[in-house]
């Protein structure tokens, strides 16, 4: 049974990026060091960036800047999106290395039509993964998000992370429940705060 603590409200800042952190994994257990990340929404569009001062496992294929599927099956940053009353959503996956990837979807793990192999322009993401920790970075045009129909000022988001892989951590903002770890739970995320 999941014994998380109170879910945490994602921050989204129009001015200087407000770091939050999670420190606890699905079932509430301790993660040190924690998972820091933020969203800061810019002229430009949405920046996520996330980092950990521990080693991350990648993708074997990911590469910085480029698209690349099942980053989850590797140590991720992640980030789930929608508008206030739910419906079309869209997941995007970091990786610490930057390589990113990202999915619209109509329904929990179904893609959305017109969005089947989606591949969106002009995101622009990078990373670096050492032993000593990873910090990872992406832009996502306010072009794509018009795209797809959300508006980050008025949303609801989770952030999200796949560490310790292969055995597998997995960190939310959403809501508590008591099922296994999955996060495409809309109806557990929150509206995000936007702060300026």
């Amino acid at each position: 049974m999941c014994v998380k603590i109170e879910s945490m409200k994602s921050i989204i800042s129009t001015g200087e990026a407000h770091v939050q952190s999670i420190g606890q994994e699905w079932y509430g257990r301790s993660i040190e060091p924690p998972y820091e990340y933020n969203f800061k929404l810019t002229a430009e569009g949405l920046v996520f960036s996330a980092a950990r001062k521990a080693p991350a496992l990648v993708h074997p294929e990911g590469k910085c800047g480029v698209f690349q599927a099942e980053l989850w099956r590797y140590d991720a940053a992640e980030f789930f999106i929608t508008t206030p009353e739910g419906g079309r959503y869209m997941e995007f996956n970091l990786s610490p290395n930057g390589a990113w990837w990202a999915a619209v979807f109509c329904a929990p793990r179904c893609t959305a039509p017109g969005f089947e192999n989606w591949q969106p322009m002009g995101v622009q993401a990078t990373g670096c993964a050492t032993a000593e920790g990873w910090s990872c970075s992406a832009l996502i045009p306010a072009a794509v998000l018009e795209e797809v129909g959300i508006c980050p000022a008025d949303c609801k988001l989770t952030a999200a992370a796949i560490l310790n892989s292969p055995d597998q951590e997995f960190l939310t903002t959403a809501l508590p429940c008591d099922t296994q770890p999955d996060f495409h739970r809309p109806d557990l995320w929150e509206q995000a705060i936007l702060s300026h």
